[in-house]
């Protein structure tokens, strides 16, 4: 006989989970060209994000920050705790490959009773701290009293990390030891190495897009609109990066990097390319929607459970009118992105 079981979880998955909700976006407040003028003089994005950070954690605004680097021994993302300017100018930032940056959190909250933290990721990581500061938990009160300061980078999606050993050391023949850090194109038309000889060796879309993390179909979210801050290269003039603006936080940490002639900002952003970069992960969305409909349909016909199931995901691609009033059903369980 099966003995009865009570589970004692918290749930903190689902209750930070950004694919749980559909958030508005913080609007705008200012959008900037910006480009970094210490500790590296470059329009970069991830050197724009350090010299703010360098200029919060300067001015006492920081105590730390939880951000990703890049192993350079075998090429794999981390998720690290940076306490001081010089391991902040050290680390590289977000490479577009994925790694579980919450996982340095507890580090950071716990072991090193850090009190004001920035966190810097991809959209979804800053929509994922969003609903946390949200919550009403309060076994999630630490991590809110911690988190001072949000920063995500533009991102059409995140490349699984066994993509590197695939690609670049098994196709290419480069070394991983040989690899300095990694770009990728603004149109996201390819991804770069940039090796340490200043050489580089080009992945073009088609062949890295099979490693595009699933959940990133899912997402709406090109531009960081939940996060403090958000930096990307669309709508920058070359060799700048655009920075938006989004909450009183992220007004004060410019200014303050500003103020401490860390960071050259003006008014030179293209805002239609911004509009057309946004548009375009929203047709890629719903492409691959629509390509995931095809297949539950033709599912559905060998198995009558899955037609309930195509006609659901039918109504909501087509947008059939429903009756005003008419109860929503609720999710159940993770979607598994």
């Amino acid at each position: 006989m099966a003995k009865n079981t009570r589970s004692f979880c918290q749930k903190f998955c689902e209750e930070t989970c950004p694919r749980w909700d559909r958030w508005l976006p913080f609007e705008a407040k200012t959008i900037l060209t910006s480009r970094a003028r210490g500790p590296i003089k470059s329009g970069e994005p991830n050197d724009v994000i350090r010299a703010i950070l360098v200029a919060g954690r300067s001015a006492g605004l920081l105590d730390g920050v939880v951000m990703l680097d890049l192993d350079p021994w075998e090429l794999k993302p981390i998720a690290q705790v940076a306490e001081t300017v010089e391991q902040i100018v050290d680390n590289l930032g977000p490479q577009y490959l994925w790694a579980p940056v919450f996982d340095a959190l507890n580090e950071a909250v716990f072991e090193r009773g850090l009190e004001n933290i920035a966190i810097v990721g991809t959209p979804c990581a800053a929509q994922a701290i969003r609903k946390l500061r949200a919550s009403a938990n309060p076994r999630l009160q630490p991590y809110q009293e911690a988190i001072r300061l949000s920063i995500a980078v533009f991102c059409t999606g995140i490349y699984r990390p066994e993509m590197i050993d695939e690609l670049l050391v098994k196709r290419m023949g480069v070394g991983r030891d040989q690899v300095k850090h990694l770009e990728v194109s603004p149109d996201r038309q390819w991804l770069q190495a940039v090796l340490w000889d200043n050489s580089t060796r080009t992945i073009p879309r088609q062949q890295a897009e099979g490693f595009t993390r699933n959940g990133c179909g899912v997402c709406d979210d090109y531009l960081g609109e939940s996060a403090d801050l958000a930096v990307g290269t669309v709508g920058a003039p070359a060799n700048a990066s655009t920075l938006i603006i989004r909450s009183r936080t992220g007004d004060v940490f410019t200014r303050n990097a500003l103020q401490m002639n860390l960071l050259d900002v003006s008014h030179e952003v293209d805002q239609s390319a911004l509009t057309l970069a946004s548009e375009e992960k929203d047709r890629r969305q719903r492409a691959r929607a629509f390509k995931d409909l095809r297949v539950l349909m033709l599912d559905a016909l060998a198995d009558p459970l899955k037609h309930s199931e195509a006609v659901t995901q039918f109504v909501r691609l087509y947008r059939t009118p429903v009756r005003l009033g008419a109860p929503e059903k609720e999710r159940n369980g993770c979607t598994g992105c």
